[in-house]
């Protein structure tokens, strides 16, 4: 699965399988897909934070789409 926008992503989170979302954080692929695509520096460092705290399984899905989610409202507000 691939997200074209953070909109998509937080969708995505829910739906993937935890090992893949384990898998993608943990090799920095997300916090890259934040900086680089969506040239989001708040979000890729918050799921660089994300990554220290070694969270695993539903926990992991969880904060993630917390993060995502919050970073989502913040930017609906601001534009």
């Amino acid at each position: 699965m691939s997200a074209a926008s953070l909109e998509e992503f937080i969708e995505k989170i829910k739906e993937v399988n935890i090992k893949s979302l384990e898998f993608h954080l943990y090799r920095g692929d997300f916090q890259k897909w934040a900086d680089e695509t969506l040239e989001d520096r708040e979000l890729a460092e918050r799921i660089g934070g994300l990554q220290i705290l070694k969270p695993v399984g539903d926990a992991l899905r969880d904060q993630l789409y917390f993060i995502a989610s919050k970073r989502f409202e913040e930017l609906r507000q601001t534009s």
